[in-house]
């Protein structure tokens, strides 16, 4: 128990003659501020390290009195502050590149209907209701669709010249406002295909002998809701029953049979329409009325039901 009494003695006595000591020494010696060594930060030379800002810097990182534990002036264990206020708006940013037609085009889209007047492209509203998927064919002949189908757009038929071996062997309807992508003129066609407008050879057919030499109209129509379609030659009704429905019907047309340019069998309408003002006789890719042969030999169809020499009819169904 001495011995305790004697050791408490002893620190009491330390306790309050150190802070004198310090003051003393204080007084002959310059104080700087304390320095914090983290483990990742380098010394430049021995005995030089860097400053560590005191724990002011740094409100909650450490208790009172202590400093911060900071690395390349951060502060590394700092509890995350609040997040600051937005900042302004960022400049606009450059336009877009113009949208391919048709591609990105809304699904109430307009289209042109049989009374625009000449409209080309987009303004007919799809039926209420219209999903926007169906059948697509071409209405050839006409510039307007059924009334069980709205018009995609309208044009002109085009192909290959009739006498030429090569380029496409279709039918296309082109239509009346054309778009180009960096086309290089003045190639004169030595190594194109060539694609030429369309005209009725029609002049020893009754029904369309008025016709002759005028260009061909066509339409391209969606048949909304419905997504199949079938072009039936030599019937101009469709299959009775099982959702059938008659889009037009009309006359199987071709290619002549001896011209050098070989075309698809496509179906007119029975009503067919000229394009304004187009006489002139330039030919291009023709369209003929097509008759059928009959034979017992094998090499025509059944004699009987066909007709030899009689035009064949046809029909656009779509169900």
């Amino acid at each position: 128990m001495a011995v305790v009494q004697m050791l408490c003695a002893t620190l009491i006595i330390s306790l309050n003659v150190a802070p004198s000591l310090m003051a003393g020494i204080g007084s002959n010696v310059r104080r700087t501020p304390a320095r914090i060594l983290h483990p990742r930060l380098k010394r430049d030379n021995v005995g030089d390290t860097a400053q560590i800002p005191d724990v002011g810097d740094c409100q909650g990182c450490a208790s009172s009195g202590s400093h911060a534990p900071y690395f390349s002036g951060q502060c590394f264990m700092c509890p995350v502050g609040t997040g600051g206020p937005t900042g302004p708006p960022g400049p606009q940013g450059v336009p877009g590149r113009d949208g391919r037609d048709g591609r990105d085009a809304p699904a109430n889209a307009h289209v042109p209907d049989a009374n625009d007047g000449g409209a080309g492209w987009g303004h007919e509203v799809r039926p209420t209701g219209s999903t926007g998927a169906g059948a697509i064919f071409v209405r050839w002949g006409r510039v307007d669709c059924p009334n069980s189908s709205v018009l995609v757009y309208r044009g002109v038929a085009g192909g290959a010249h009739y006498t030429h071996t090569g380029s496409g062997s279709n039918y296309m309807c082109m239509p009346e406002d054309p778009i180009y992508d960096e086309p290089i003129a003045g190639s004169s066609g030595q190594e194109r295909g060539l694609l030429y407008g369309g005209e009725y050879q029609t002049d020893t057919f009754a029904q369309w002998n008025s016709l002759y030499q005028d260009d061909v109209p066509c339409a391209v129509c969606l048949a909304p809701n419905r997504q199949t379609l079938l072009m039936i030659p030599a019937r101009n009704i469709c299959p009775i029953g099982d959702g059938w429905v008659k889009e037009y019907s009309g006359y199987l047309v071709s290619e002549k049979f001896n011209h050098q340019g070989r075309t698809e069998f496509i179906c007119m309408d029975r009503d067919p329409r000229p394009v304004p003002r187009s006489v002139h006789n330039s030919n291009g890719v023709l369209f003929f009325a097509v008759e059928g042969r009959c034979g017992s030999s094998g090499s025509g169809l059944p004699c009987g039901p066909y007709v030899d020499g009689y035009e064949l009819t046809c029909a656009v169904c779509t169900m």
